[in-house]
């Protein structure tokens, strides 16, 4: 999606960017049954619809949006439990369009090396394997599955939460992330990261974009959204969107969040998290994109 919005590189000099706009459709995925075990419920194996996850990617593709994604959460059954049915489950659809792809692995031999064949054979769009980092991970080892997936011609995205950036060796993530997916919900916190992120890269001759990911509920009106937003979370038990931007209201509040965060300088696009799939997703790409492309165009 070509959305160019004004952004501040530094705090004395503004360009404009050209937006990444993904959604995750991780909730697409089957309920893994043991959810229910505790309540002695035995439920018939589910499993995901590829049909349905495929007219929703068909859908991200003609609607504008830049790619989808899938967590390392997402399941194709719900009878057992796996890490790999993110890209086992994205090559198997790869022709829906022209749409990138990124599917989280754990940053494993095995497993880098299986995702990086099976996404290699993407001829449209791009593919892209996505690696969550944690305090403890090894980014040297990391480094070296990076490697093997760019030679691949896989692009490599690395998931970590913003306050941990600070433990973490800056140029050396930077030596190998094609993009970096914040978790934050502090918008002068992402542009710190987002700064240092791409010097660290600039340095290296290297381009990187830092995402950030928003989660999204979105009505008609305020109190819609609002009511939407209890109910989801009473279902979940938790907060939806804990430790992560977020936005419950219309189309017109998460265009306004994406413009402000980008113009800020705290992210070179979004992720969004739809609560609920079929009904965010639509109104992303009915109304979000539409009301994006109208304000870079203005």
């Amino acid at each position: 999606m070509t959305v160019q919005l004004p952004t501040n590189e530094t705090y004395s000099t503004e360009r404009a960017t050209d937006a990444v706009i993904g959604v995750d459709l991780t909730l697409l995925g089957a309920v893994c049954s043991e959810a229910f075990a505790s309540l002695g419920i035995d439920l018939p194996v589910e499993h995901v619809s590829l049909p349905k996850l495929a007219s929703c990617i068909g859908a991200a593709c003609t609607g504008g949006l830049d790619f989808v994604s899938l967590s390392k959460d997402f399941q194709a059954r719900s009878d057992r439990t796996t890490c790999m049915d993110a890209v086992r489950t994205v090559s198997r659809i790869m022709d829906v369009g022209a749409v990138g792809f990124s599917a989280e692995i754990p940053p494993e031999a095995e497993h880098v090396d299986e995702a990086v064949s099976l996404l290699a054979e993407q001829k449209d769009g791009w593919g892209c394997v996505e690696i969550d980092i944690a305090s403890s991970s090894d980014l040297e080892q990391i480094a070296k599955y990076a490697k093997s997936a760019h030679d691949a011609g896989v692009q490599v995205t690395a998931r970590v939460a913003c306050d941990l950036l600070s433990e973490l060796d800056i140029d050396l993530l930077a030596s190998w992330a094609d993009m970096v997916r914040l978790l934050t919900d502090d918008p002068h916190e992402a542009r710190g990261a987002r700064f240092a992120l791409r010097s660290a890269a600039h340095q290296q001759g290297r381009e990187l974009r830092v995402l950030v990911e928003v989660g999204i509920v979105i009505s008609g009106n305020q109190q819609a959204a609002n009511e939407r937003a209890i109910l989801i979370e009473a279902m979940n038990g938790s907060p939806a969107f804990a430790g992560k931007a977020s936005v419950v209201g219309t189309v017109y509040d998460v265009a306004d969040l994406v413009e402000s965060w980008i113009g800020l300088g705290a992210a070179d696009g979004v992720v969004f998290l739809p609560a609920s799939v079929p009904t965010d997703l639509a109104s992303v790409i009915r109304g979000v994109l539409p009301l994006l492309r109208a304000r870079s165009e203005a």
